[in-house]
C-alpha cells in the first residue's frame, strides 16, 4: 500500500487498528502526544454493584497539580481480573466510565491492570485493596510487583492512605520470587529514609524490626552459599535479599558471626575470588562493619591496600561508608580524600553513608562544606559530570524542608552553581518530595511504632 511513498505515523497505527480490530489509532495518538501517564482510580466497590466505575487523572509522584491537569485524557486499555479469570479488554475514553465484570461473582479479589500491561497507577478504596492484600499469594508475580509499586507511589503522592502500605508490607513475609523482592526492596528503602530521619525513634526501631521480621523467612531459604541446584530465581533472589539482611538483619548474632568469619577470610586472601563469593560480598562486608567496628573497619583499609579487583573495592568503599559511629565516618571521609582512592571513584564512600541514615547524611553534607576547595579540585576541575554526582550526594539522605533550604542555600553561594543547576535542582526537588511524604505519614497510623509491630505480631521469628 505505501510501497515507493512516504509514510506517516499515523499510517503504522491505522494499519495495526486494521489487524487487531482495536481501536490503536485513538489509544497511540492519546499517549504519544501528551506527558505523563494516569491513575486509574477505582470509585466504587465493584462487590457490591457487579460493575467498577473509574476515575482517570494526571499522576505525579509529589502528589503536585499543575495546569491544564483535568483537560488530560487517556485512551486507556482497561484490563481486569479475579480470581474467577480475566474479563475482555475495555477502553477508558473519558474522565470517567464504567466497566462491567462478568467474572466477579463469587471472587475473592479484583485486580485492575492485570498482567501490568498498560503504564498506569491503580488506587483502590479499602475494601477492595484488603481484598488484594489477603489473596496476595494467589496474584502473578507481576501483578504483585505492581500492586507494591502503586502502593507505595499513591501514598507518597498523598492519594493514598499511608496506612496502605504497612498491610501490603505485611502480606510479603512467605515472598520467595527475586523479581517481587527486588520491588520490595525498593519500597523498604524507600520508607526506610522517611522513617529514620522524619519520624521518631521509636517508630525508626520499630520499623526496622518489622523489616528484619520480613526478610529473615526468605533468607533462611537462600542462605548464604549458592548451590550447584541454584536456578536463576535463587540466584536472583541471594543478592537481593542480601543486601536487605545487611540493612535489617545485621544484629542477629548468627548473622554477625557469619559475615565477620567471610570478611576475615576475604581479607586474608583478598585476590582470590574463592575467598568470597562476588555476589553477597558488600553485604558481608557491611554486616561485618556495622559489628566489629574499628577493628573490621582496619582490616577493610588493609585489604583495600592489597586488593585488585576494582569491584572489590568499591564494595570496601560501600562497606567503609556504612560504619555506625562518628569517628569511623570522619575517618572514612578522610581516608577518600588521602589518594589512597581514585577519582572516579571518589562518590561511593559518601553515597553509601549518606543513605545511611539521619547521622551519615548530616556527616557527608558537613563533610562537604568544610571540604568543598579540596573536593573540588580533585573532580570538579577535570570532571563536571562527576563532580554533579557530588551535589546529589550532598542532599541525598535529607528529607526536610529546612534541609532542602540548607543544600540549595550551600551551592548556590559557590561559583560553579551555574555549571552544577540541574543537578541541584533535582537535588532540592527530590528532598522536598520527600519532605511532604513524611508529613504525610506523619497524619497516618504508619507514624506509630505500634502499627510496625503490630503488623508482624504473629511471626516467630
Amino acid at each position: 500500500r505505501h510501497k515507493s511513498s512516504n509514510t506517516r505515523t499515523i499510517d503504522l497505527w491505522n494499519a495495526w487498528k486494521e489487524v487487531s480490530g482495536q481501536p490503536i489509532d485513538k489509544m497511540m495518538s492519546s499517549w504519544t502526544e501528551q506527558m505523563g501517564f494516569p491513575v486509574l482510580e477505582v470509585l466504587n466497590d465493584p462487590f457490591s454493584t457487579g460493575h467498577v466505575e473509574l476515575k482517570q487523572t494526571w499522576f505525579l509522584a509529589d502528589g503536585s497539580k499543575e495546569s491544564g491537569d483535568d483537560a488530560k485524557v487517556w485512551f486507556c486499555p482497561v484490563i481486569v481480573a479475579t480470581d474467577k479469570g480475566e474479563s475482555p479488554v475495555s477502553f477508558l475514553e473519558q474522565k470517567t466510565g464504567k466497566v462491567e465484570i462478568p467474572n466477579l461473582a463469587g471472587a475473592s479479589f479484583m485486580k485492575l491492570n492485570f498482567g501490568q500491561h498498560v503504564p498506569v497507577r491503580v488506587l483502590y478504596p479499602e475494601p477492595v485493596f484488603k481484598r488484594l492484600v489477603q489473596n496476595l499469594k494467589t496474584l502473578p508475580a507481576e501483578d504483585r510487583i505492581g500492586l507494591l509499586s502503586d502502593t507505595f507511589a499513591t501514598c507518597k503522592a498523598g492519594a493514598a492512605d499511608p496506612g496502605f502500605i504497612v498491610d501490603l508490607l505485611s502480606g510479603f513475609k512467605e515472598e520467595l520470587n527475586h523479581n517481587v523482592w527486588s520491588e520490595l526492596s525498593a519500597c523498604l528503602g524507600g520508607l526506610e529514609k522517611i522513617i529514620l530521619q522524619g519520624l521518631d525513634d521509636d517508630t525508626g526501631s520499630a520499623f526496622q524490626d518489622f523489616c528484619s521480621k520480613l526478610v529473615l523467612p526468605a533468607f533462611k531459604y537462600i542462605g548464604w552459599d549458592q548451590l550447584p541446584t541454584d536456578d536463576d530465581n535463587q540466584k536472583g533472589l541471594r543478592s537481593t535479599v542480601l543486601s536487605a539482611v545487611a540493612k535489617y538483619c545485621y544484629k542477629d548474632p548468627s548473622i554477625s558471626a557469619e559475615a565477620v568469619k567471610r570478611c576475615k577470610a576475604f581479607v586474608a586472601d583478598p585476590n582470590t575470588a574463592a575467598s568470597l563469593n562476588a555476589d553477597i560480598r558488600l553485604a558481608v562486608f557491611d554486616v561485618a562493619v556495622k559489628s566489629e567496628g574499628d577493628a573490621m573497619f582496619d582490616e577493610l583499609i588493609k585489604a583495600h591496600d592489597m586488593v585488585k579487583d576494582g569491584a572489590a573495592k568499591i564494595h570496601i568503599y560501600g562497606a567503609l561508608g556504612k560504619a555506625q559511629s562518628a569517628t569511623l565516618r570522619n575517618r572514612a571521609l578522610e581516608f577518600n580524600l588521602s589518594g589512597s582512592v581514585r577519582s572516579q571513584d571518589l562518590i561511593y564512600i559518601p553515597m553509601a553513608m549518606a543513605s545511611s541514615g539521619k547521622d551519615g547524611a548530616e556527616a557527608v553534607f558537613s563533610w562537604m562544606q568544610a571540604q568543598y576547595e579540596r573536593i573540588y579540585e580533585m573532580i570538579g576541575a577535570t570532571s563536571m559530570m562527576m563532580f554533579q554526582n557530588m551535589v546529589r550526594v550532598s542532599g541525598t539522605g535529607f528529607v526536610s524542608q529546612e534541609k532542602a533550604d540548607a543544600v540549595e542555600s550551600f551551592w548556590k553561594a559557590k561559583q560553579v552553581y551555574q555549571n552544577v543547576q540541574k543537578a541541584l535542582a533535582q537535588t532540592v526537588e527530590n528532598i522536598r518530595s520527600n519532605a511532604k511524604f513524611v508529613d504525610r505519614l506523619k497524619n497516618s497510623k504508619a507514624a506509630k511504632a505500634p502499627t510496625w509491630s503490630a503488623a508482624m505480631a504473629d511471626s516467630r521469628l
